[in-house]
């Protein structure tokens, strides 16, 4: 066969690989004073299927009071996803903590029950 047939499908195959991937747009509030630091059960509140390829999970957190969310990531594992904000210790903290929240949304997700794990990254 032709060798730029073999090259066209390789980049189509090359191309719908990546398209499947699942996609994670990931957004952090600041400091929320509607929800107490102290008192709320922080982790995973809300997993919400949109479509049957977009989820949305939304997460709380607390941290100092002098530290911030700078980015977020994951890793999945078969049924598992673990949830990764990145939040640098802070090198003057305060005494006080903040609630923050999280908003992770994957595209391109098979659709099945996920169990969450939650992981700061320094």
């Amino acid at each position: 066969m032709n060798p730029k047939y073999y090259l066209f499908m390789l980049v189509a195959l090359f191309c719908g690989c990546i398209s499947q991937s699942p996609h994670l747009e990931f957004s952090a509030g600041p400091c929320d004073s509607s929800i107490d630091p102290y008192n709320t059960d922080m982790g995973v509140k809300d997993v919400q299927w949109i479509d049957g390829e977009t989820l949305m999970v939304t997460v709380y957190v607390n941290i100092n009071c002098a530290e911030e969310i700078t980015d977020g990531d994951c890793q999945i594992l078969g049924n598992r996803i673990i949830l990764e904000y990145i939040a640098p210790e802070c090198k003057n903290c305060t005494f006080c903590l903040c609630a923050h929240k999280l908003v992770y949304k994957f595209q391109n997700l098979e659709k099945r029950d996920y169990e969450f794990d939650l992981e700061r990254k320094t």
